[in-house]
């Protein structure tokens, strides 16, 4: 019964340091109780055993029941008390050890048979154990959730649902850092063309549509591993890995333009994008080998990386605002030097 009324305290206190008279009350009736057990041995207070070893109540069995039901109905009174403290399940499992403890000394006080309070106790502390390792689990799988949406949300654009700016670029440079010879890539800057004049036009919330058109066009076009961020405004990012083909460029971003002038006509809204790239191939010389000049464990293999993410976003810009100046609409790729 102490123990419990501990337990109850603890988990209904929430770091209260002044203790309820109710369980000081408590400690002293289990303190009673175990000393009236012991002068029991003796006097046959509460029980005896007769010379056949029979179990027989005592004159004063009814007033150890008494105690006990005083102490639980003490802790009862506590955890109604602090009720607001705790979640409905584990206000239920706790519950249970009140409602079962009591009906059988109840029905034991009347009925000279089978002592059933140690079982009810058993079965109710199981019954908490189940009902607490539920709502353990349930608590941390909803902290887990919470910090996952916290953490997709401090990555991401919520109007686009791509990454943000600062995401991207940390993805982006992690990528760059662990590029050797053999590694290729583009990088692209894409934006919206005359976006102040499609506000102006028809409205901040159809400028808002176009944001969302193009980077919806944009993870169509790009695989998973792609990574692609709003950089800002109607200005988007993108790395395209593990490629450096005109081919693959020439044929994902036409898909792009087309997509975007179906989207545009539908809406009878003239909107287009001009695209900057940065293209870093993978050095070889003739036979496909690779350039020996920096070795890593005398393999004779070129290790190192020798991209500059910096200058790689430097160039993309500028082959954007190349495009914007000559030519909107369509793309401008810059090639970058490795040597």
């Amino acid at each position: 019964m102490s123990f419990f009324a501990t337990y109850v305290w603890l988990t209904v206190s929430k770091n209260q340091h002044r203790k309820p008279a109710a369980l000081h009350t408590v400690y002293a009736l289990s303190v009673i109780g175990i000393l009236l057990l012991i002068i029991t041995q003796f006097t046959g207070l509460f029980y005896y055993f007769d010379d056949h070893n029979l179990y027989h109540r005592g004159n004063f069995y009814l007033l150890s029941q008494a105690i006990a039901v005083l102490g639980i109905a003490l802790c009862l009174f506590m955890l109604i008390s602090y009720r607001k403290n705790l979640d409905r399940i584990i206000f239920l499992s706790m519950m249970s050890f009140f409602v079962l403890p009591v009906l059988a000394t109840i029905y034991q006080a009347l009925a000279y048979g089978f002592s059933l309070q140690c079982l009810a106790i058993v079965i109710s502390t199981q019954i908490m154990f189940i009902m607490d390792t539920v709502e353990m689990n349930m608590r941390f799988y909803s902290q887990q959730a919470a910090y996952e949406k916290a953490r997709y949300e401090s990555e991401h654009d919520g109007m686009t649902g791509l990454l943000n700016k600062e995401a991207g670029y940390k993805r982006m440079r992690k990528y760059f850092d662990r590029m050797d010879s053999h590694d290729e890539a583009m990088l692209m800057f894409v934006d919206i063309d005359d976006f102040k004049t499609i506000n102006d036009t028809y409205g901040h919330t159809v400028g808002d549509f176009w944001i969302r058109e193009v980077a919806s066009q944009l993870r169509h076009i790009y695989w998973q591993d792609d990574i692609i961020c709003r950089y800002g405004g109607d200005e988007f990012m993108a790395l395209i890995r593990n490629t450096a083909s005109e081919q693959v460029l020439e044929t994902t971003l036409g898909m792009f333009f087309q997509q975007l002038a179906r989207a545009s006509e539908q809406h009878g809204q003239d909107v287009h994008c001009s695209v900057g790239v940065c293209r870093i191939a993978a050095i070889r010389i003739s036979g496909n080998r690779d350039i020996s000049r920096n070795t890593d464990g005398g393999n004779g293999e070129d290790t190192r990386g020798g991209v500059d993410f910096g200058q790689c976003v430097k160039q993309a810009d500028l082959a954007l605002y190349e495009t914007k100046r000559s030519n909107k609409g369509t793309f401008t790729v810059y090639n970058y030097d490795r040597s």
